[in-house]
């Protein structure tokens, strides 16, 4: 019954999402949307962006670990949005051309963009997998005996369906749904999962006192998540790509301030749910990331658990379409000059844009079956640090610094990256998150080698 009502909801909300892209004609329109966006479309996808899989399942299982502390991912998040609001005028007005990797063209050098390109279609390869590993969960809940392999096939199907027939315009819709079923059915869930554990007086009782502190989470630990969305908010194409689209400067700003409201108490209903979890000695398996899970489907009617799953599906299969969109936007990008050489129609970009989509999308269920159950916020965040991390002073320097040059940039970028990774492989990453090397290393070096070539010929804005 569950799983029946969970699979036709998503299809049918998908379904709403391929209809609304009828009207695509061209691989631009496909990517941006006609660059209209409303300020309540903004926010909403910023938010799919930033709750996906850790925001919910991820800030569940950190409740469960470590109580409302939890719910740092998500003010992390906000934090980040609101304070990225401050440089979406300047983003908006470089950034011309809806990615990042042709203001790093127009501003340094080719070399400079295609190390930006290379770099995010690699990412890519592990966050879909990331999102995907997510979606799979959730499915796996409502059917434990469906196989991993299905239940990825599943999620890329009802992700790619959406987005290769439609792009932005089904990407919106189905957002907009999801969001809206999303916290309808966490507000009515929490409400119903308190008043049959007793009310928040059973918590206090059952948990700790340090279940209750804010700071348990270690300052380490969230002042990373906040750096790394800051960042992310910035430089990562999938994140930005909202408010570049948006039909005017003061939509992209009152987007982000909406995203950041909406997006703050996500985190709370998740890691109080995580508490609920271990306060009642719910038995997860020994696996804290079915914290969520266990939660809902034993004190939640069937009805309220297939709506409360399907949309966190709905929402993590959009945050996984998001990052799809942006790196089929990226690669088309690569490819305009062979499109333009060879005088590639409009219509004929369109259907090797969908290709791309379908292609690389599939390729990702390789990489899911690697992905081994672990804390999902540190698994973004490390990734995500790790590859738009080194590009930060290079975007922020190249917006604001006249002397900023190719030469610069590049040993900034390559120096983050090197740096980032020899963390990670050296195991420092598990006491200390990459995000604190990554950032003044990289921006050390390519300050350093701009004084240094303070003589080369400056790039033009």
């Amino acid at each position: 019954m569950k799983a029946t009502l969970m699979f036709v909801l998503i299809a049918v909300i998908c379904l709403i999402g391929i209809l609304a892209g009828r009207k695509v004609k061209s691989a631009a329109q496909w990517a941006n949307g006609g660059k209209n966006l409303n300020w309540v479309t903004v926010g909403i996808l910023l938010v799919t962006f930033q709750i996906g899989g850790t925001s919910t399942i991820g800030a569940a299982q950190n409740g469960y670990t470590l109580g409302i502390g939890g719910a740092w991912y998500g003010i992390a998040g906000t934090v980040a949005m609101i304070l990225s609001m401050f440089f979406i005028t300047h983003l908006r007005k470089y950034i011309t051309e809806d990615t990042i990797s042709n203001f790093m063209k127009n501003r340094y050098s080719s070399s400079i963009s295609n190390l930006y390109s290379y770099a995010y279609l690699i990412m890519g390869f592990i966050y879909i997998p990331i999102q995907l590993f997510t979606v799979t969960t959730v499915f796996r809940t409502i059917i434990p005996a469906l196989d991993l392999t299905w239940a990825c096939i599943i999620g890329l199907v009802l992700a790619i369906s959406y987005t290769v027939v439609s792009g932005v315009s089904g990407a919106n819709y189905v957002s907009k749904v999801g969001c809206i079923l999303m916290y309808a059915a966490m507000a009515v869930g929490l409400i119903l999962v308190m008043g049959q554990t007793g009310s928040f007086a059973t918590l206090t009782t059952a948990l700790d006192a340090s279940y209750f502190n804010l700071f348990t989470m270690p300052a380490k630990t969230w002042f990373s998540w906040f750096l790394t969305c800051f960042v992310a908010f910035l430089t990562m194409q999938a994140a930005i790509q909202p408010s570049l689209i948006a039909k005017d400067d003061a939509s992209a700003k009152k987007g982000i301030l909406f995203g950041a409201i909406l997006n703050l108490p996500c985190g709370f209903i998740c890691a109080l749910l995580g508490m609920v979890c271990i306060a009642m000695n719910l038995d997860v398996g020994g696996n804290s990331s079915l914290a969520f899970a266990t939660v809902i489907n034993t004190y939640c009617p069937n009805w309220l658990t297939a709506l409360l799953f399907a949309s966190i599906a709905l929402i993590v299969i959009c945050t996984l379409a998001g990052q799809l969109l942006a790196i089929c936007t990226i690669i088309r990008q690569l490819l305009l000059p062979v499109y333009q050489k060879k005088q590639v129609s409009e219509r004929t970009q369109l259907t090797y844009t969908r290709l791309i989509a379908f292609v690389y999308g599939f390729i990702t269920i390789i990489p899911t079956f690697m992905i081994q159950q672990s804390f999902l916020n540190e698994l973004v965040t490390v990734l995500i640090a790790c590859v738009t991390g080194p590009m930060f002073f290079a975007l922020v320097a190249g917006m604001f610094w006249k002397k900023m040059n190719a030469k610069a940039a590049g040993w900034s970028i390559v120096s983050g990256i090197v740096v980032g990774i020899i963390w990670v492989l050296t195991g420092m990453s598990a006491s200390w998150h990459p995000v604190y090397i990554i950032l003044p290393v990289s921006s050390l070096v390519g300050f350093v080698v701009c004084k240094l070539t303070s003589s080369s010929r400056i790039q033009r804005t």
